[in-house]
């Protein structure tokens, strides 16, 4: 790459930078706190991950979740892990079905530890709002909206999608995607919606335990306090000092957030009924970083106090440890194909050679 042409934009680069205007009043939201409310307490939680190899013909993936538990003045234990690989087929919408096959992991873990484990929150690393709003409609089958053509299958396949998920919590075996017999049948469009409709029975079932489920967040990019600010929420709520957190937003009222609403009308229809869902910042430690968590009911105190008392530097030591050993690096899908006696090239390389 050439810089010296991109050289003559710095100052124009640097200048748009030193006048992002920060001049919006975030201590009309904070609220300071030591956090020293604690209480007996147990929490788990954790991360997923995916990699993939993309082969001409097909695409190899692995996906998993790790997750941990950890009381309130007690050591850190190994809770339910599950790692899963395939190939992807119909090879259509890669990156958008590996992110669900990742997200269904990790839901089946967070499941798993709910029903299982005596826990009084589970910790989900990232923010509730994102795992809510990944459906993507924007295809059809068989020429009806994909929305539709879910809604039919939960009328005819929700029973048996949902037995075979708690097949897996129940023995442990958890996989990326039920195993459905009669699949083979059905053309490309209609395995994907089956996949989606997997996804929502899954979050049916995870908002049965809304008052334990919390999603912590390191980054956002949402702009729901400081709607008129060119930032995110987050850039502004990081420059608080203090220790303390953010009276919460509910992201669910239409006042705030009319797609999201609209999203919530559509949950109704598989049982997923969500009266809240809230939206705040946090900062366990003075000086600190700062965290985005999500809620589907209000957090007090005493659970900020208790999660900082299982937190180091200002983050949750169990998520931590879940993202550490969750990640799935290029060796590992490599290993995968080698292990299946897969030696071809992929689709990249074998390319470049002509």
């Amino acid at each position: 790459m050439d810089f010296s042409t991109l050289i003559q934009k710095k100052e124009k680069v640097v200048s748009k930078i030193q006048n992002i205007n920060f001049n919006h009043d975030h201590s009309k939201y904070w609220i300071e706190s030591l956090f020293i409310h604690k209480s007996d307490m147990k929490f788990s939680g954790g991360d997923g991950s995916f990699n993939k190899i993309d082969y001409i013909n097909y695409c190899l993936y692995l996906t998993g979740a790790v997750s941990y538990c950890q009381s309130v003045g007690g050591t850190i234990e190994k809770s339910v892990s599950a790692f899963d690989g395939d190939i992807i087929l119909p090879y259509k919408y890669v990156q958008n079905r590996l992110s669900r096959y990742m997200l269904n992991t990790e839901l089946k873990v967070a499941l798993s530890n709910l029903i299982k484990s005596e826990i009084d929150y589970y910790l989900y690393d990232g923010s509730l709002y994102s795992f809510l709003v990944q459906t993507n409609n924007h295809m059809t089958v068989n020429g009806k909206k994909l929305e539709e053509t879910i809604f039919d299958y939960y009328k005819e396949y929700s029973r048996i999608i949902r037995s075979k998920i708690f097949e897996e919590i129940t023995s442990g075996c958890i996989s990326s995607a039920v195993d459905i017999s009669f699949e083979n049948s059905l053309n490309e469009e209609q395995k994907i919606a089956l996949e989606q409709l997997e996804y929502l029975i899954l979050l049916s079932e995870i908002t049965k335990y809304q008052k334990k489920m919390v999603g912590i967040a390191k980054t956002s990019k949402m702009n729901i306090y400081f709607e008129n600010a060119l930032i995110p929420d987050l850039a502004l709520f990081s420059r608080c000092k203090k220790s303390g957190y953010s009276i919460p937003v509910d992201l669910i009222s239409e006042k705030v957030n009319k797609n999201f609403y609209k999203n919530v009308d559509y949950f109704k229809k598989f049982g997923i009924d969500l009266k809240n869902l809230y939206y705040q910042f946090v900062k366990l430690e003075d000086n600190s970083g700062i965290l985005c968590a999500t809620s589907f009911e209000k957090l007090d105190e005493t659970f900020y106090s208790n999660l900082k008392e299982i937190s180091v530097s200002g983050y949750p030591y169990i998520l931590k440890k879940s993202h550490e050993n969750v990640k799935i690096e290029n060796s590992d899908v490599l290993k995968f194909a080698r292990l299946l006696g897969i030696y071809e090239e992929s689709d990249r390389d074998s390319n470049l050679k002509f």
